[in-house]
């Protein structure tokens, strides 16, 4: 990549941790987890302590170990990632392992009537010890009847063990087969999937919103990337256009901050969850600078059509399509597209866009599709292309570049060019901590 990021003569004074976790953040986030049975306290100590990692105020074991008893005492399990390194080694050992923890399927309506809950062990496998009541009923009470997570702490004795060399002999792969999930392309390099979003071409025309939606019958009012317009005070005159997927972050807080391992970074560095394994606590909700995650209120079948397409991906993990009820859910990078043996790795998003603003794929290769493009941008402008990254400077490497101008903190919302409304969507889902949440609302006035 030749492009410096930076962004040229246009003032964007970079929001700081302080500001995108402020009062206002916390205040919606007390209110949000009211509902839902789960630690308010513990969700705003776990987002902030993930933004103190990133800027390197706190270490990954200081993070760790301060919170551990209460994760125990909260979820009974606490499988967050220590080191970036261990976050690597297990999205390997997610990619590659043949076997899968058998989790019990907790019947939630039995515990919001009152009853104990009762655990049946899915795939024959022994039996693991029920949740606590308390916690099936928290659950329950969240409108969750999803699978919970069992014994999942052998989780971490697999990660070392899948370490080990010789480890897995008889075991085929599960991963991607054309190469986008393995980690590395052709021994080269280490994949990281990506995009580069033209802003200056993007006309607002909504087509990647849609395209999406219909994709993965996503529900009314969930938009897995919004197209925000904005103006600038100093040009009331010009309409700006935001285009925001899920980020993708190398250093993502939604994964510092899972207690079950559901929300992971594959090897290709595409951010997933694993549906059989979230249970809807709602911390990566809360730990999100960026505002990309929803929670699953109705079952997929009741929602958008349906997604009707196959749930797991090369590896065998259940991270496509809508999320079930009770699970969290956001922009997938489309897996099912980048483990295909008869495409080049693509999104329903990229590949609806007919201004060619949505560029996709290996970041860290040269030649790529996103590279080739942004560097013929570069050549074309002379080299004095504008481009950035959102929140960069919070430190969550995202894996996201702009081509355009960053907006400023004085920016204001306006209408879109073409409404949601015109192609039959709803422009927001007015459920707390969903939409643009909380960094893009805030910035814009809203």
């Amino acid at each position: 990549m030749t492009s410096p990021e930076h962004d040229g003569v246009h003032e964007s004074q970079p929001l700081s941790a302080a500001d995108v976790f402020d009062a206002a953040w916390e205040e919606k986030v007390r209110s949000a987890m009211a509902s839902t049975g789960w630690n308010a306290d513990l969700a705003i100590q776990a987002a902030r302590g993930a933004l103190d990692v990133l800027a390197g105020g706190l270490t990954e074991d200081e993070f760790q170990s301060r919170l551990h008893d209460a994760y125990l005492r909260e979820f009974g399990v606490d499988l967050r990632p220590r080191t970036e390194e261990e976050m690597e080694a297990a999205a390997l050992e997610l990619d590659t392992a043949a076997g899968a923890v058998a989790l019990p399927v907790v019947d939630s309506r039995a515990a919001a009537a009152g009853e104990a809950p009762v655990a049946v062990t899915a795939r024959g496998a022994s039996a693991h010890p029920t949740v606590s009541r308390r916690t099936a009923i928290a659950v329950a009470g969240g409108g969750i009847a999803a699978l919970m997570v069992g014994d999942l702490l052998g989780a971490r004795a697999r990660q070392a063990e899948a370490q080990t060399p010789g480890h897995g002999s008889g075991h085929a792969p599960t991963g991607p087969t054309n190469g986008a999930g393995n980690g590395a392309a052709n021994g080269k390099h280490k994949v990281q999937m990506g995009m580069v979003i033209d802003l200056e071409r993007c006309d607002g025309c909504l087509m990647c919103v849609s395209a999406c939606k219909k994709a993965y019958g996503l529900q009314d009012g969930v938009h897995w990337l919004y197209v925000l317009a904005y103006k600038e005070p100093d040009k009331p005159n010009n309409v700006n256009l935001l285009v925001r997927p899920c980020q993708h972050c190398s250093n993502a807080p939604c994964v510092k901050v899972c207690p079950t391992g559901a929300r992971h970074r594959r090897s290709d560095g595409i951010v997933l969850t694993n549906y059989d394994v979230c249970f809807g606590c709602r911390y990566c909700q809360v730990s999100c600078p960026y505002g990309v995650n929803y929670f699953g209120w109705e079952d997929p079948k009741d929602a958008g059509g349906g997604f009707t397409g196959e749930r797991k991906d090369g590896r065998g993990k259940s991270v496509i399509g809508a999320p079930p009820r009770g699970v969290m859910g956001k922009c997938i990078y489309c897996p099912g597209r980048q483990d295909s043996i008869h495409q080049e790795p693509s999104t329903h998003c990229s590949v609806s866009c007919p201004m060619g603003v949505i560029h996709y794929g290996d970041l860290n290769d040269p030649e790529s599709e996103p590279n080739r493009y942004l560097n013929k941008r570069v050549a074309d402008s002379g080299g004095k292309l504008s481009t950035f990254r959102l929140l960069d400077d919070l430190g969550t490497r995202p894996n996201v570049i702009y081509i355009g101008h960053r907006p400023s903190r004085r920016a204001e919302p306006t209408a879109n060019p073409v409404k949601y409304e015109d192609w039959g969507l709803v422009n927001e889902r007015r459920t707390v901590l969903e939409g643009p949440e909380p960094w893009f609302k805030r910035m814009f006035g809203r």
